[in-house]
């Protein structure tokens, strides 16, 4: 029996579900940023609590509160590494929403491993450039 994941073969309903799940879970989570803004001065970041240095995702739950409410402009100034993975998480959202609605694994325009990879580095450039002073 040929393999789903490589084929494109129909989808299992456990895989539907989770495909479903994590198209809408982070939207949900994103527009739950304010909230976590709204509870105080929280110490968010345990790495920058310990060393006195932004961590690569450092203003990240700021950030996704502009997103909230539309200022984009902000949002890559609070971190436009992060920026970049979240643009690549949307759209792998998207992809696994559509896959989860057709029932059929889409691949012709597959967002992978490589893309995630490529999104890393870019977060991690972004956070070198804002330990130097460049952002």
């Amino acid at each position: 029996m040929p393999d789903t994941a490589s084929t494109g073969l129909l989808l299992s309903g456990p895989e539907r579900q989770w495909r479903s799940a994590i198209s809408l879970g982070w939207p949900l989570a994103l527009l739950g940023a304010p909230l976590v803004l709204s509870l105080g001065d929280l110490p968010l970041c345990g790495f920058r609590h310990v060393t006195g240095l932004p961590c690569p995702l450092c203003g990240g739950t700021r950030a996704c509160a502009a997103l909230a409410d539309g200022n984009f402009l902000a949002a890559w100034q609070l971190n436009p590494g992060l920026m970049v993975v979240l643009a690549l998480a949307a759209a792998h959202s998207l992809q696994l929403g559509f896959e989860a609605w057709i029932g059929r694994r889409v691949l012709r325009w597959r967002i992978g491993a490589d893309a995630w990879r490529a999104g890393l580095v870019v977060l991690l450039a972004g956070w070198v450039f804002r330990l130097l002073g460049l952002f």
